[in-house]
């Protein structure tokens, strides 16, 4: 026997729940109604340089960081930062008197060995000394010369090419310490840059290629060709290094200063490309999505190269598609949705 009450709650219940089924279904319907707002664009084909850039130091093609091989005091710096040079050019002069130069002892010992050398020179023209003694005097003389020689490279330091001062480390007076850096020279009018490549990308490498080279954060620019390849990896860095060298016969790029070259690695024609925003991950997928008719179609895609915030796809989309690429957080297939901007 079912009391008055018990038909009470089942009829609320009844009611409670046909009152749910009909909020869901409403909710099925506006939510199958609703329009989403979203960009999009129309897929084609198109044409890409797959382009690597890569850092170093300019430096001249050749080029001379001179240090001091003595400890003494500057006596005199007879060039300035930019002047030209020549080859065996006096750069800086050191104290001639300091003990460690040992100019001033080597000087007495050639100019003794010279004077001794040429009176038995003479002596040996009359016959009054024998061949012996004459090799003895010219061999101690040829000695002390060459002595001389390389004392006086030691304190009259020298510029072993000709080309520009691009850097002057020293003043007159200070006290040096053995290696420390006193200036480079180097030739200006074509200059070279060194940079390291990984293994992956070495393959695009050859002489003679292209590149473009840009430095003063960008406001000087020019062109390059690659001249060295290294055959084996840097043991630590396991990067291959190369070299390219700049044309700079109009002084625009300048020693010293760091430089960004650009390097045209692959060509890629023919192929889909698209924001790499436009992809989600969704159960571990790559997916974009196609409008159809209004409606949104999930498609599973195929990325390949990486192009600076775009993507190449290599399958899943076909040519007159159009990719939403904004607004896709909000979708899942059978979604309707409006273009705002078709790109």
């Amino acid at each position: 026997m079912i009391n008055a009450n018990t038909k009470f709650v089942s009829l609320g219940a009844i009611l409670l729940f046909s009152l749910v089924t009909a909020c869901g279904d409403n909710e099925d319907r506006q939510a199958a109604d609703r329009l989403v707002s979203v960009n999009a664009t129309v897929i084609s084909l198109t044409d890409e340089r797959l382009v690597k850039s890569y850092t170093g130091s300019l430096e001249g093609e050749k080029q001379a960081v001179i240090y001091a091989r003595i400890a003494e005091a500057v006596e005199e710096v007879r060039v300035k930062e930019g002047e030209s040079v020549r080859a065996n050019q006096v750069l800086i002069s050191l104290d001639k008197t300091g003990a460690s130069s040992r100019y001033l002892e080597t000087q007495s010992l050639y100019l003794n060995a010279e004077k001794n050398f040429k009176k038995m020179e003479y002596l040996y023209r009359e016959g009054a000394v024998s061949e012996t003694q004459y090799d003895l005097a010219r061999t101690n003389y040829e000695v002390t010369r060459a002595t001389f020689e390389a004392a006086t490279k030691l304190v009259d330091i020298q510029s072993p090419i000709s080309g520009v001062v691009t850097s002057l480390d020293v003043s007159d007076g200070e006290f040096l310490s053995i290696g420390r850096k006193l200036a480079t020279v180097a030739t200006v009018d074509r200059l070279r840059v060194k940079f390291a490549v990984n293994a992956e990308d070495i393959r695009f490498f050859s002489q003679g290629a292209h590149v473009s080279v840009t430095a003063g954060n960008g406001r000087v620019s020019g062109s390059g060709a690659v001249t060295s390849i290294s055959e084996s990896a840097d043991p630590e860095t396991r990067a291959f290094q190369v070299e390219v060298l700049v044309d700079n016969e109009d002084g625009r790029f300048k020693v010293g200063t760091f430089a960004r070259v650009d390097v045209a690695l692959e060509s890629m024609d023919n192929i889909i490309v698209v924001p790499r925003d436009a992809l989600m991950i969704l159960d571990g997928q790559p997916v974009g999505y196609v409008v159809n008719n209004g409606q949104v179609e999930k498609r599973v895609l195929s990325p390949g190269t990486n192009l600076e915030g775009r993507v190449v796809i290599d399958s899943g989309l076909a040519i007159g598609d159009t990719l939403v690429t904004l607004g896709q957080s909000y979708l899942s297939d059978g979604v309707k949705v409006t273009i705002a901007n078709l790109e």
